[in-house]
């Protein structure tokens, strides 16, 4: 699945109609017939009374031509011109079908649904004052509001800042629209439902949506040397959770072997709550983190396929030298999580003498610390503070958040839409980590250990959802949902 631009679905659409796959009236009307369909099989209609505000343009076409098609199922159909009727073909030709359908000039009435034609993807500008004071109105009615293509307001292609409608339903067509799938606008597409329209955009798109992954094969007398052996350097005393979660993530995520650094206060707890791990003891310092400069660590590293470090080992200042000295000395695969990017914040340029592939999971403040900028600003610029770090550091990036985005160190961008606001709890980034370190381990290469990782822990995020809820879902209850993920 691509996310496309709004030039790049316009020369699909050009494409196509010059091809002779079909014709502009055509495509209308089957972007009309797609949301009614995808209506029909969420709502009944009958005898609901339903809004439809219509642009001037293309978009408002859409809207006339689902006008027709619901009025057939029984429902009392209303049409709101606020731009006046469309002047652009082939809306004009669909007009005469829907001459008999009462015309709305304010919002007196009340309405089931409320279904969003005004501007579609060309819309560029701020909104008309009388838009906008419309928008508002429906935005804090009562009622279904769906949205034909992207909600008007928002622009395809960048965050909106001003008024746009809130939709519970997108419905859009070709392919994702940037604020379809990024915050902050994604949040009030509600829903989105794509609808190819038999459109091929072939190779010509700026993201990709993370696909579900394709199981691996392995031969039937494979064993646990076969899955290969995970290092974690995580927790300390006070954040024992952060090691344990890790490592069963290692553990559940497929890994054969999962060895824990574990400081000596920790021990106890973290043998009783993860037996299969094989444990690597080491003194707790005066700051409660385990002893990083121990010669057992680096005797670990050095028998491992993977590492994973930071998650829960603290800020302290033996903590930051500790990574200091191991980051220069390791050449596996390596995921570097919370304090571990933390101090790599700190001084970027230990980059330059690290040789192992890396992989940075930081949330959004972590991303702020690594550019030396404010969460903010991270989450206008999400694509593009992934992209750039990833290539100027040639490593692979995951920012963490709603719609997780997956950057490659080539500059490519895949974007997840699995996973849902209950993983908002301290714990679920642990999770994560630990599986992408598990996949390292069998031999995935960082960017598809990256993006199976983050779509499946955000499908048991969804499954852990629909089997509690998500304010009451747990860290713990993606460890048992992802259990019953193939992957």
């Amino acid at each position: 699945m691509k996310v496309l631009t709004s030039l790049q679905i316009k020369n699909a659409e050009k494409s196509a109609v010059s091809n002779g796959l079909f014709s502009y009236k055509e495509l209308m009307r089957s972007a009309a017939q797609s949301v009614y369909s995808e209506m029909k099989s969420r709502y009944k209609t009958v005898g609901k009374r339903i809004l439809i505000i219509a642009g001037s343009g293309n978009n408002g076409g859409d809207g006339i031509v689902l006008a027709d098609l619901l009025r057939n199922t029984g429902a009392a159909v209303y049409l709101c011109f606020p731009c006046g009727e469309p002047t652009a073909e082939p809306a004009v030709e669909y007009l005469p079908a829907v001459a008999d359908l009462p015309r709305v000039y304010d919002l007196s009435g009340i309405y089931d649904f409320y279904i969003d034609a005004l501007f579609g993807i060309g819309f560029r500008d701020s909104l008309p004052q009388n838009i906008e004071t419309l928008i508002k109105e429906i935005n804090h009615r009562p009622g279904v509001k769906i949205a034909i293509d992207i909600p008007s307001g928002m622009y395809a292609d960048r965050s909106a800042s001003g008024v746009h409608f809130k939709a519970d339903l997108t419905v859009t067509f070709i392919g994702y629209k940037q604020c379809q799938i990024l915050p902050p606008d994604s949040s009030d597409c509600g829903e989105v439902v794509l609808k190819d329209l038999n459109i091929d955009v072939k190779n010509e798109y700026n993201y990709s949506i993370i696909e579900p992954p394709i199981p691996r094969k392995y031969s039937k007398n494979a064993h646990k040397g076969t899955f290969g052996t995970v290092l974690t350097v995580c927790g300390s005393y006070g954040m024992c959770g952060a090691g344990i979660l890790s490592a069963k993530a290692a553990l559940i995520g497929g890994a054969g072997i999962v060895k824990s650094v574990v400081c000596s206060n920790n021990y106890p707890a973290f043998t009783s709550a993860v037996p299969e791990a094989v444990t690597v003891p080491v003194d707790t310092s005066l700051n409660g983190a385990p002893f990083l400069n121990d010669k057992r660590v680096f005797s670990a590293i050095s028998s491992a396929d993977s590492l994973l470090i930071g998650c829960g080992l603290g800020r302290s200042d033996e903590v930051v030298n500790g990574i200091y000295k191991i980051l220069p000395a390791i050449s596996i695969p390596t995921v570097i999580d919370a304090d571990g990017i933390n101090a790599v914040a700190a001084n970027i340029n230990i980059l330059k003498n690290v040789n192992a592939p890396l992989v940075f999971t930081p949330h959004p403040g972590e991303m702020a610390a690594l550019l030396n900028t404010t969460v903010e600003d991270v989450q206008c610029n999400r694509v593009l503070y992934a992209k750039k770090f990833a290539c100027d550091n040639q490593c692979t990036l995951v920012l963490k958040g709603a719609n997780t985005i997956v950057a490659s160190e080539n500059g490519e961008i895949f974007i997840n839409i699995t996973g849902n606001y209950g993983m908002g709890k301290g714990g679920s980034g642990d999770v994560l980590s630990g599986i992408i370190a598990a996949l390292l381990a069998n031999g995935y290469d960082p960017l598809e250990a990256a993006k199976t990782a983050v779509y499946v822990h955000g499908a048991a995020g969804d499954a852990a959802a629909l089997k509690y809820t998500k304010r009451t879902m747990l860290p713990t209850d993606l460890l048992e949902e992802l259990k019953f993920i193939t992957f």
